[in-house]
């Protein structure tokens, strides 16, 4: 005699498929979080909403530039903490290596052009010369990569502000010029990031160091064995990483052209924000470069979108912080699962 529910379609059959059909579905929220997918479907999201809200507006060559010219300082503080997360690591110091870059760039440039190249290849090696410092102290006194890095977020901000507590100096005008200037919707400054994406990617996809990167990410001991050199891919990762954030401190100071104690604050949480909202796990060894760029987009047009609709500055870290909560509800606690 056949047991109730047992027989063909019956519900123990129907819920079994419901099950499957359930976690497939699961899988394949998880699988676009890894790739990225997931944070570019919010952004087009987002543009299809800003479009319905105030698509002249929106899409207008002036708008666009903004938001675009947004996404550059972010994007390379990103760039830096992607490798870095990538790793199993974590750099807090980022914002404030970015603010002291740009605080040093005006004061040391102060307005003389000849100045400026000499200053910028400058504040590049000194974030690479933190970086470095950085992951020496991670690989070599083995201390936590949190602890030290929001240690020296402190000691570099207070640094800034032991320097001047106010607007500093003047950048050069061929700088500015480049950080300000835009052929139609596409700023000046974009260059940079699209160089800086295309080293960090080529570094990924096309050398030992990548591979190595993420095994070390995955897991340290079995790469250790497998014969990576750890702390030179950990250094390393660090090192980009200053440099970036230094890249994007001298931004800072060539579109304000003075430089600020406080120009970068906030960065470094920001870019831990679009990492994590592009599918990197902050357990390391998984990430996706496309999916740190959607996320760096999705936070520009946050940013933009309040002064679009003409809404309170004040609302922007609600905005955005409401962004984050519902992208993270829908896909990054899928990875969990």
């Amino acid at each position: 005699m056949t047991e109730p529910g047992s027989q063909r379609g019956g519900p123990i059959t129907i819920l079994g498929a419901r099950r499957t059909v359930h976690g497939s579905a699961r899988i394949a929220v998880g699988e676009a979080v890894r790739d990225g997918a997931a944070a570019w479907a919010v952004v087009l999201a987002a543009l299809v909403g800003l479009s319905i809200v105030n698509g002249a507006g929106f899409w207008s060559p002036a708008n666009l530039a903004t938001v675009l010219n947004g996404c550059v300082v972010l994007g390379l503080v990103a760039l830096g903490q992607h490798l870095v997360v990538l790793g199993g690591g974590i750099d807090l110091a980022v914002g404030s290596t970015a603010t002291l870059s740009a605080l040093l760039t005006a004061m040391l440039i102060n307005g003389y052009p000849i100045r400026t190249v000499p200053v910028l290849l400058g504040m590049v090696l000194l974030g690479a010369v933190i970086g470095v410092a950085h992951g020496l102290l991670v690989v070599r006194l083995r201390l936590p990569p949190f602890i030290v890095t929001l240690a020296t977020l402190y000691l570099l901000q207070g640094l800034a502000f032991t320097i001047s507590t106010t607007p500093a100096g003047r950048v050069s005008s061929a700088l500015s010029g480049f950080a300000l200037g835009r052929l139609g919707p596409l700023p000046y400054a974009l260059l940079a990031l699209v160089l800086a994406l295309l080293g960090v990617a080529f570094l990924l996809r096309r050398t030992p160091f990548g591979r190595h990167l993420r095994a070390v990410g995955g897991d340290e001991s079995a790469a250790r064995a497998a014969g990576v050199r750890v702390p030179r891919v950990l250094v390393a990762a660090y090192l980009l990483s200053g440099a970036l954030a230094a890249l994007a401190g001298v931004l800072l100071a060539a579109r304000a052209t003075v430089g600020s104690p406080t120009a970068g604050q906030g960065l470094e949480l920001s870019a831990l924000t679009v990492v994590v909202l592009g599918g990197t796990s902050l357990l390391g060894g998984r990430g996706s470069l496309v999916g740190t760029l959607g996320g760096v987009l999705l936070l520009g047009l946050v940013t933009s979108s309040v002064t679009l609709l003409q809404l309170p500055a004040t609302l922007t870290d609600l905005i955005r912080g409401v962004v984050i909560l519902i992208a993270a509800a829908v896909f990054v606690t899928r990875t969990k699962r």
